[in-house]
């Protein structure tokens, strides 16, 4: 009986060290990590080199949280955050040349923004898709007679979406959850919104399709902004959860501690 009572103390010192340490180790290295500006070349090629940006053709997946700004000066690319954190910083779209920027076809997607904005300046025809977004703003302006960028399936949460001097182009919000959060319009034609979840939104849904019977409109700056079909409740987007740290030790705790109990139960019974 000792040594089973010896092996079950050591079964939950492993699984304490082997949650605890993670989160220990990873605590450091957030501590420990400075700014930084990755900038993604005209050629395709990243400076500096990183461990934390991988590029495979024309995409470029997060191999770990990034602490700075990703500069993105080529057009046709994808940034799959594999949800994995941008923080205190953000992407701009430059383009190659900043005082004349041109940065189009970029697809963003599956990426958690933290404190961080995106600069679309000069840019077009580029998509952020599948992302959320906690504290901040995207600065949409476009080119004249080209079309507009493509925002959907995202979360927003106190965050701000500008679109800003885009007069021929046609932006597209759609489908997304917005939490405390809005969309402004300067010197631009208003974007197609339609079918976004609004915490603010007040309207009914008498004949139960999901859609409330309102519009939801809300005027900053400009042109108002007016969803015809918003939605009654939150999309079920795929988003990846934040735990606290120490989350998955308690989980882990609670599951060696059944095993203890019921290991024990066993061995009173005589079933051992």
């Amino acid at each position: 009986m000792k040594k089973s009572a010896s092996m079950l103390v050591l079964l939950l010192f492993l699984s304490v060290v082997s949650v605890s340490l993670p989160q220990i180790v990873g605590a450091q290295a957030v501590e420990d990590q400075s700014y930084q500006t990755i900038t993604i070349k005209p050629d395709g090629s990243v400076e500096p080199d990183t461990d934390l940006l991988e590029r495979n053709g024309n995409i470029y997946t997060f191999k770990g949280d990034i602490f700075g700004t990703i500069m993105v000066q080529k057009s046709g690319i994808t940034i799959d955050g594999a949800g994995f954190t941008i923080s205190q910083g953000g992407i701009t779209l430059a383009g190659p040349d900043l005082s004349h920027r041109d940065c189009r076809y970029v697809l963003v997607k599956n990426m958690r923004l933290f404190n961080s904005s995106i600069y679309t300046v000069g840019a077009s025809n580029n998509s952020f898709i599948g992302n959320y977004f906690d504290r901040g703003g995207i600065h949409v302006q476009g080119c004249a007679n080209i079309t507009g960028d493509l925002i959907k399936h995202n979360t927003f949460r106190n965050y701000t979406i500008f679109v800003d001097y885009n007069p021929c182009g046609l932006d597209i919000i759609t489908e997304n959850n917005f939490f405390d959060s809005q969309i402004a319009v300067g010197l631009s034609d208003a974007p197609i919104v339609e079918k976004n979840y609004w915490n603010d939104y007040n309207g009914t849904d008498t004949n139960g399709d999901g859609i409330g019977d309102t519009s939801y409109s809300s005027h900053i700056l400009d042109k108002p902004v007016q969803d015809d079909y918003p939605l009654i409740a939150p999309l079920d987007l795929e988003v990846i959860p934040e735990f606290p740290s120490w989350t998955p030790l308690l989980i882990m705790l609670l599951a060696v501690t059944v095993i203890a109990v019921s290991y024990k139960r066993k061995m009173q019974s005589g079933g051992i």
